[in-house]
């Protein structure tokens, strides 16, 4: 079995170029990327649901001739939507919201009321096992086996449950209904992790929390338009800025999972909001122009918000600054014709006549 290993940013994914969540065989063969797809990879999916690349170094080696073994996935099954949201809920109930983290809030856009509805926490260092403990007190060991974040340290003979993840922001990742089905960290502190991570008991060889979409509480109905972008906290503020509901996928190349969203919602137009840097970074533009064109094909009236990147990087800077993305058709913005001419359009979503939006499928 070839030996796999974490990427880091020491040695970053050689795909995504980013130091989390994808994972490299230890000779350097073989990079499993979560969150590219260039056109050069197997697709492959995971227990919990979450799409994955597998991609081969460019070399001549016979012994890069057979797909090697993947890396083992958790021994335990991820507990139902229903079930986290309860764990979620009690953990959040329990933990405060730091006067740093609030003003950092603020400092996004969000008002205090907006701070108060989403539900953002401070997960501390400290107190670990006593937050773990009133957890499985209250829904029981094998629930709580279930739900990632928790796990069993062991020191000898001594053995206690605790709660995973760096010291930082505590964002719910809501589903459809509303649902807590995971937990973000926006970590204090990067160090040499990452940003923003899921809690996770996977190094306990316990569940993973998924591939999740991120959809914010919204008081829209279904048939209203909405916004795709990557991001759970930029999902939030753009919502609460624009009044317009923005689903997070959990990577540029995992738009697939937000089909189901989009099935269900029957949203009157998709607007494609990613960072400003897929200009210039070809595995964003990659999968930036798959969602486009697929959702297009799939009946969606899909739009592109284009800004220039002064205005900041994502959709969430430019709102928070008062500024008004432009809205490219798919053809526009891609260079391509579908059909018909290609039209940009400078206003809001109200400002567009529904009438003058291409049948593109």
């Amino acid at each position: 079995m070839r030996p796999w290993r974490h990427v880091s940013h020491s040695e970053p994914c050689r795909i995504c170029s980013r130091p989390d969540w994808c994972t490299r065989s230890v000779d350097g063969a073989w990079t499993i990327c979560r969150r590219v797809d260039n056109g050069t990879g197997l697709h492959r999916v995971d227990k919990s649901g979450g799409e994955f690349w597998l991609y081969r170094a460019v070399t001549q080696s016979s012994s890069l001739r057979s797909t090697p073994k993947l890396p083992s996935q958790p021994q335990s099954e991820r507990a139902e939507p229903g079930v986290l949201d309860q764990a979620y809920r009690a953990l959040m109930a329990a933990l405060p919201l730091s006067s740093t983290h609030r003003l950092a809030l603020r400092q996004r856009g969000l008002p205090d009321v907006e701070v108060l509805r989403r539900g953002y926490r401070t997960l501390p260092l400290q107190g670990r096992a006593a937050l773990a403990r009133g957890l499985v007190d209250r829904f029981g060991a094998d629930v709580c086996a279930r739900v990632p974040g928790l796990s069993v340290e062991a020191q000898g003979t001594r053995r206690w449950w605790t709660l995973a993840g760096a010291a930082g922001l505590l964002i719910p990742v809501r589903d459809i209904d509303g649902r807590i089905v995971a937990l973000k960290v926006s970590a204090d502190h990067l160090g040499e992790g990452p940003k923003y991570t899921y809690l996770s008991s996977t190094k306990h060889q316990g569940p993973s929390p998924g591939a999740q979409v991120h959809v914010p509480l919204h008081d829209g109905q279904t048939g209203d338009p909405l916004r795709l972008t990557e991001g759970e906290l930029k999902a939030d503020v753009a919502t609460a800025l624009s009044g317009l509901r923005t689903v997070s996928i959990p990577g540029v190349s995992a738009w697939r999972h937000a089909i189901p969203v989009l099935q269900a919602l029957q949203p009157a137009r998709v607007l494609l909001s990613f960072d400003a840097d897929w200009r210039t970074n070809p595995h964003v533009a990659h999968a930036l122009g798959q969602a486009a064109f697929a959702l297009v094909k799939a009946g969606h009236v899909v739009l592109v918000e284009h800004w220039e990147p002064t205005r900041g990087k994502g959709i969430d800077d430019v709102l928070a600054t008062g500024h008004t993305p432009v809205l490219q058709s798919v053809a526009c913005a891609f260079g391509a014709s579908l059909r018909g001419r290609a039209r940009v359009w400078t206003g809001t979503l109200a400002t567009i006549p529904a009438e003058e939006v291409p049948a593109w499928h």
